[in-house]
């Protein structure tokens, strides 16, 4: 049963798969198993610190942070101007000074630490210097959270972080294939070329070089190439993955790299790129997509070849002419 598919507990900022930087990827979150002890921060890898687990202590009830403390706050109106429903966990003792926010939005959900300013969150796990993790005693009254979170591109069969499985090239169906062609994505090339479909997190560095390798065959007419913006690089940027992509489905398709070209330069999303109502849905059915055929990490490629068979690999080739060549119309 996949529980929050697309949630994120950001001590997942901490595991990384070995794999998918072999694969030339920005990889979705593994899945974390939150009852067993969570990934330590490198300080309680040091002589003589070790990891502490304590039984849960007494805390309070979650509660819905009003619309008067919302308004107030410059980081919780950005949340929620997608939707999201914030709660407050802990209170600013456990949280050391900092008031502990749990957004939830559908079955996405963060954990972020708000400045005492109120101008900013940050996303992470709250540790203590002896190794106890603060952030799960905080929402352990929180149905869903423990014990198990999966997000996107987890699926069950993967293998636990740290073991090494071979980049994925492998066929789609022809339903997850359909599924694939009700995204909604951006197109650079010229129509009629045979199509490259590009799932891209806007500021993953591998979608990023991805995008520069491809562009001389775009430019030759050798291929169409359509860019699937999700957003799965959150937890490495604080947060600013979510509203790069929704700012790319906020343009019209044949615009999109245009608008992708000035977050990469800029690194961020300006305030005057624009965001539609719509986008935000667009982008969470992108990530069903996703999740649907099996995206592990950004940039994942789909295509068909000559003879009609749709297909998936992680990362860019290591010859991009002759995947290139076997495209079909």
């Amino acid at each position: 049963m996949r529980q929050s598919r697309y949630a994120l507990l950001t001590a997942t900022t901490l595991v990384a798969l070995s794999t998918l930087a072999q694969a030339q990827q920005c990889p979705s979150p593994p899945p974390v198993e939150v009852t067993r002890a969570l990934p330590v921060p490198s300080d309680a890898t040091k002589p003589g610190v070790h990891p502490v687990l304590r039984p849960t202590p007494s805390v309070p009830t979650p509660r819905v942070i009003p619309a008067g403390e919302i308004a107030a706050s410059p980081a919780l109106r950005r949340i929620t101007s997608t939707g999201a429903t914030v709660y407050e966990i802990g209170s600013r003792s456990m949280n050391h000074g900092l008031q502990g926010v749990y957004a939830v939005n559908g079955d996405i959900f963060r954990v972020f630490y708000l400045t005492p300013d109120g101008q900013a969150l940050i996303g992470g796990v709250l540790w203590e210097q002896d190794g106890h993790n603060v952030t799960r005693d905080t929402i352990a009254p929180i149905k869903g959270a423990i014990p198990t979170v999966t997000i996107a591109g987890a699926k069950p069969d993967a293998p636990p972080s740290g073991q090494v499985r071979s980049p994925a090239n492998t066929t789609l169906s022809p339903d997850l294939a359909r599924r694939v062609n009700q995204a909604s994505f951006g197109l650079v090339g010229q129509d009629g070329r045979p199509r490259l479909i590009m799932v891209i997190d806007p500021l993953c560095p591998w979608s990023i070089r991805a995008l520069g390798e491809l562009e001389p065959f775009v430019a030759h007419g050798a291929i169409q190439l359509a860019l699937l913006p999700i957003a799965i690089n959150d937890h490495e940027n604080g947060g600013a993955s979510t509203p790069a992509a929704t700012a790319l489905l906020s343009a019209v398709p044949y615009e999109m790299e245009a608008a992708w070209r000035k977050i990469i330069d800029l690194h961020h999303v300006t305030d005057d790129m624009p965001h539609t109502a719509e986008a935000a849905l667009h982008l969470q059915q992108n990530m069903d997509i996703a999740h649907d055929i099996g995206v592990r990490g950004t940039p994942t490629l789909i295509w068909h070849d000559k003879a009609g068979v749709s297909h998936v690999s992680e990362g860019l080739p290591g010859d991009v002419a002759r995947l290139v060549r076997e495209l079909g119309q």
